[in-house]
């Protein structure tokens, strides 16, 4: 037979059946079908309403075919039955023995190197954390923030829509993540214990049949039409079906445990053929409503890259591989200024939104394909960013939605990767590697954002100015914030994220919009008000000599915010400029410019293990045998002070967020004064290792910000600090 007859008679025999296939699910009042522009037909999953019993019976092919003949048709749909090592399913499919193809096509998966990479890597516990997670699973416990146990419906499977003890939305979104396969995959592995692959049998069984992607009256594509944030996924209380689950399902759950469970006896073939035919689903979906410029894209193209290069057999998974990498690489242009910040200005979600751009050269690699140099570099940068924001203890800045995270693992995985040994040598505070050339000081000059050090070691003086944009995404109210790391220690902190619960929130009278406001910031509120919205991306780089200036003795940083403060009347601004002695302290020059008279509050945040006392009008922590700050007024202002600590009422304030789900009370120092017109003063902000001496500080000329400080033992110093134009220096 020649091949032009043999693909004839081919299409013929199929043509039936697709027929077949199409006719039930038009007719078939107990099914959904779900269709997409660019699909062979249209992708079909059964609704939950006939499977209230029985679901759980449903262990082979020939279960599978009885009671969901339309997810096995939707599978080979999909599929190129003309992949080499396919030719036995093509045969049964031309025999019309669909039962006899999806087992042919569950051996010939046992057997293929498909996914070679996924079937090889080991799956071990790294930790007791591990095991235990792995463990709890087997009684339907989930580890995240605590303990918790999964509520069970009626036809018993997971409540998916459970929302944890916390009523959290991120714990629904995490469930449906599906990470703790992973766990069950190691469990698997490391004890050759069957309950961990009939755990995940019976899990993945009760979601691929309970959660199908829902019809085109369901909100989720309002939501997905909707191109701003007036409509949420929160706003429709979905957690399954949210493009970000799916792609997180794709890149880092799904096709490691299909191909890590290939042996297991308990993976069933009704399973394997689910996961299967669930595939191409997610993958469209994936294509069609991926984001664009923000850290979610890249989990989700992630995902849909994976899935295309670990199961070759689809008919579009080289669409799928190909179309992931080109709008990656888009992305890191879109996503990633020129200075390795992700626009989102955010150090958890740069690191989530890297490794997601790392994860895929990894994925190509591995399938045996490649990247470009100019996507190497522009991850390299990223990393760049990392590292050098990174304080002298290993931790991450704690900037916008972030949490406290000892990165220094993360910064020595990645110099091998990239062979920079200035990157050893500021994870190990010089300890090994080469001393990175320059000053020790880094300014980002698209993100706005100034790094002020001393050197590298562990009792470093680490400064952390902000003067850039909003950002993109997961956004907080903080230009002008600064955070001061001096020996060993946090000393004056921003304050973390603690929840997403009422996500848009800047109610400082709710958790989510106090750690979001000015309130928990280091900044100045007006009229009892923080900042409103500026600029969410920067269009130029800040100029060198202008907005900072960086010399062997000292850094320089200045900016204005003119985006207002919220429901305030009038205009008001603040410009604040940061003088860094280096080695020795910093000094802050604020000016509030207004049209009328205004309450101006002053916070500033110290850690929650500083004790901080008020001496007259300024604030110390005399911690014995710690790194101490010492926070020094000057000016004309009259100002009281206050230290406030976990306070709930009439609104929040004093509170610390260094992971998410956890707070605690931290000590705020509250300047409070009132202001008839426009006024500038300063601080001095003084660390020492131990006891920090008495500080004296005058503002000598509020028009040049020339201030005096005097430490006691020592000389006095004049330093000038322009809030406008002006040459920064020390006398």
């Amino acid at each position: 037979m020649n091949t032009i007859t043999g693909n004839l008679l081919h299409s013929l025999i199929l043509f039936p059946i697709l027929i077949l296939a199409l006719i039930i699910n038009v007719h078939a009042s107990s099914h959904s079908t779900i269709c997409f522009d660019d699909a062979w037909g249209c992708l079909t999953e059964t609704a939950d309403d006939t499977l209230n019993s029985g679901w759980q019976d449903i262990i082979s092919i020939e279960d599978l075919w009885e009671s969901h003949p339309e997810i096995i048709r939707s599978l080979f749909s999909h599929l190129d039955l003309e992949y080499p090592g396919l030719e036995p399913v093509s045969q049964s499919l031309q025999n019309a023995d669909t039962v006899s193809a999806a087992n042919r096509l569950i051996t010939y998966y046992k057997n293929s190197d498909s996914g070679l990479w996924l079937r090889e890597k080991p799956y071990t516990f790294e930790s007791t954390e591990d095991r235990n997670r792995a463990e709890q699973l087997l009684n339907d416990k989930i580890t995240r923030n605590g303990l918790a146990e999964i509520p069970l419906t009626e036809n018993g499977g997971w409540d998916w829509t459970y929302h944890g003890p916390r009523n959290d939305a991120e714990f629904g979104y995490f469930i449906n993540r599906h990470r703790f396969f992973i766990d069950l995959l190691r469990g698997w592995h490391e004890t050759g214990q069957d309950a961990y692959a009939e755990k995940f049998d019976l899990i993945i069984r009760d979601w691929i049949l309970h959660n199908p992607l829902p019809d085109k009256d369901h909100r989720i594509w309002e939501v997905l039409r909707t191109t701003t944030v007036e409509l949420d996924w929160r706003d429709i209380n979905e957690v399954i079906w949210r493009v970000l689950e799916a792609g997180n399902r794709m890149g880092d759950t799904w096709p490691q445990a299909f191909y890590g469970f290939q042996n297991a006896e308990d993976f069933s073939p009704a399973a394997r053929i689910m996961m299967l035919s669930s595939i191409p689903i997610h993958a469209l979906y994936l294509k069609e409503h991926h984001a664009i410029g923000h850290n979610h894209g890249t989990m989700e193209l992630n995902g849909l890259g994976l899935v295309g290069l670990a199961f070759p057999e689809f008919q579009q998974a080289d669409d799928w591989v190909e179309y992931a990498l080109e709008k990656m690489e888009e992305e890191l242009e879109i996503q990633v200024y020129p200075d390795g910040v992700q626009t989102e200005l955010t150090s958890t979600y740069q690191l989530v939104a890297l490794r997601h751009f790392e994860t895929l050269i990894e994925n190509y690699r591995n399938a045996g394909r490649s990247v470009s140099d100019l996507y190497l570099k522009r991850v390299e940068e990223m990393y760049n960013y990392l590292v050098y924001s990174m304080r002298p203890d290993g931790y991450q800045p704690l900037n916008n939605d972030s949490d406290r995270r000892d990165m220094a693992s993360v910064v020595l995985g990645a110099a091998d990767i990239f062979d920079r040994p200035d990157w050893i040598y500021i994870a190990t505070n010089g300890e090994e590697g080469m001393k990175p050339d320059g000053l020790p000081s880094r300014v980002f000059p698209w993100a706005g954002i100034h790094v002020m050090r001393n050197g590298w070691d562990a009792d470093s003086h680490w400064g952390f100015f902000h003067t850039g944009p909003y950002g993109t995404g997961h956004q907080h109210r903080d230009m002008l914030h600064l955070s001061v790391h001096a020996y060993g220690r946090d000393l004056l902190v921003d304050t973390g994220r603690y929840t997403h619960e009422d996500y848009f929130s800047f109610d400082p009278t709710m958790w989510r919009g106090y750690f979001r406001s000015s309130f928990s910031q280091n900044v100045i509120l007006i009229d009892g008000a923080g900042q409103d919205v500026w600029d969410r991306i920067a269009e130029d780089p800040l100029e060198e000599g202008i907005d900072y200036v960086n010399t062997e003795e000292f850094d320089y940083a200045v900016d204005t915010f003119t985006g207002g403060y919220e429901n305030t009347e009038g205009e008001a601004e603040h410009t604040r400029a940061v003088f860094y002695v280096r080695g020795k302290y910093w000094v802050v020059v604020d000016r509030v410019t207004t049209d009328r008279p205004r309450k101006l509050e002053a916070l500033w945040h110290f850690a929650p293990d500083v004790h901080a006392v008020i001496e007259d009008i300024q604030v110390v922590s005399n911690d014995t045998s710690k790194g101490n700050l010492r926070l020094v007024p000057a000016g004309e202002v009259s100002w009281d002070v206050e230290i406030i600590k976990g306070q709930t009422e009439p609104y929040i304030r004093g509170w610390y967020s260094e992971t998410y789900g956890n707070k605690e009370p931290t000590p705020t120092a509250v300047y409070t004064a009132q202001i008839d017109n426009n006024s500038t003063f300063a601080w001095v902000l003084v660390p020492a290792s131990g006891s920090v001496p008495e500080v004296g500080a005058d503002l000598m000329d509020q028009n040049t910000g020339k201030v005096r400080i005097h430490i006691e033992g020592e000389e006095p110093t004049i330093v000038t600090v322009p809030l406008t134009r002006g040459t920064p220096g020390i006398e």
